[in-house]
């Protein structure tokens, strides 16, 4: 399925209606409309036939924190901190924002439950912790659930400093970081595929595509701190 303001990503069950994706750049900046009318967001939403009052999303703070989704976020009001989404509710559609960071999915086709989690460098585990969640609240077993890692920023392009490097080294492994043109480079889908695959999940699958390096995504890094397009990722039965 093809849109041109929105890439459909393959966790997407055409079946079962599930839908999964992210907007792209030329859908312009998603940025979280609990902060101020945004016009983007009521043009995409308008155009995937989203009601924005099925939207649930959280004040993404770089945490490992999940939530379980019971409401959307009200018109008037903020929502909690958090970067990880919880829901059975079809009726639901979780969303998060990201500009580098990965958009992490996931699915249980046995229960319908599904969720959404934002992982950058500060929050890998929280994709762990989400399969944690999902497993105990349902009753399942981690080979029970689907995860797609979508686009983000690839160790093509992610330069950090040496601390910031050995830091991530400790936690998930030497395998994580590649020293390449006297630089050391995070790869953030490495560190979710081997701590997911150590829980026992068997079914992931991973966009390729670095966001920093293809002009189709909104980028942090490339497009710098002043003028980044911060794109949506979506999943639910829409």
């Amino acid at each position: 399925m093809f849109d041109e303001m929105f890439l459909y990503l393959p966790l997407s069950d055409p079946v079962k209606g599930l839908k999964t994706g992210i907007s792209l750049l030329s859908a312009g900046d998603m940025w979280p409309s609990w902060q101020r009318e945004n016009g983007c967001r009521r043009t995409l939403f308008s155009r995937l036939n989203i009601s924005v009052s099925s939207l649930v999303c959280l004040r993404q703070e770089h945490t490992r924190l999940v939530h379980d989704a019971r409401e959307p976020v009200p018109a008037d009001g903020s929502p909690g901190v958090g970067d990880g989404l919880l829901t059975a509710d079809p009726g639901l559609v979780l969303g998060v924002t990201v500009a580098d960071c990965l958009p992490i999915f996931l699915y249980a086709e046995k229960t319908g439950a599904f969720g959404l989690v934002h992982s950058g460098w500060k929050g890998t585990g929280i994709a762990l912790e989400a399969v944690r969640r999902l497993t105990s609240s349902c009753g399942l077993a981690p080979r029970d659930v689907r995860i797609h890692i979508g686009p983000g920023i690839g160790a093509c392009c992610y330069r950090v400093d040496s601390e910031r490097a050995e830091t991530f080294a400790r936690a998930w492994g030497a395998e994580t970081v590649r020293a390449s043109n006297g630089g050391q480079y995070l790869d953030l889908r490495e560190a979710n595929i081997r701590s997911l695959q150590g829980a026992g999940v068997q079914h992931i699958t991973v966009s390729k595509e670095c966001t920093c390096c293809t002009p189709r995504f909104g980028s942090y890094r490339r497009q710098g701190p002043d003028a980044f397009t911060r794109m949506i990722a979506l999943i639910g039965f829409f």
